[in-house]
């Protein structure tokens, strides 16, 4: 699959399948992570563990009830919801300090994961680009197991797991594209 495929291609699927994912595509989708275009720093941490992952569903919805938006308590009391859409894998993005005034930490972060969901689209892997488990993975006691480097904070997500069928090209209007 060429670049420009994977890019009409890639979409965020709504849940994952239950099946797990290989530890070598996983480490390939990192890899393409760690090619993106940053200028700085930033930390890849990969969660595979069932329960860790359950953890932070778990306490995203929580959070999300409480948030005060009101898309977000209504998605967080919908039967069955999951708000890291039953992902097998999930690999947290963090940068030293966190969000910054500029927004470099971000930019270098999201070039990451850009990388890493179209890594993934090309193997046939699910990605969804994620910021709001980030805010359960940021706290207590979930935090404490990830093993940040020292004055790292989490900033975005990408989730992972295996779909149904392929994905295929979309067609996007250009409307919102002006020359000078």
């Amino acid at each position: 699959m060429n670049t420009l495929t994977a890019i009409r291609s890639r979409k965020s699927p709504e849940t994952f399948l239950s099946t797990p994912l290989k530890r070598e595509t996983i480490t390939a989708i990192a890899e393409a992570g760690n090619y993106a275009p940053i200028f700085g720093h930033i930390h890849f941490t990969v969660l595979t563990d069932p329960e860790l992952l359950q953890a932070v569903n778990d306490r995203s919805i929580e959070m999300m009830k409480q948030s005060g938006n009101e898309f977000a308590e209504k998605m967080a009391n919908t039967p069955g919801y999951s708000a890291t859409r039953n992902a097998q894998a999930m690999i947290l993005l963090s940068a030293p300090g966190g969000h910054d005034a500029i927004g470099f930490a971000m930019a270098n972060v999201s070039c990451a994961a850009e990388n890493m969901c179209l890594a993934a689209t090309e193997l046939g892997i699910g990605s969804r680009f994620m910021m709001g488990p980030v805010m359960a993975l940021s706290q207590e006691p979930i935090r404490s197991v990830l093993c940040l480097p020292e004055g790292y904070e989490p900033l975005v997500a990408v989730a992972l797991g295996n779909v149904e069928g392929k994905c295929s090209q979309r067609k996007k209007e250009m409307n919102n594209v002006n020359w000078v």
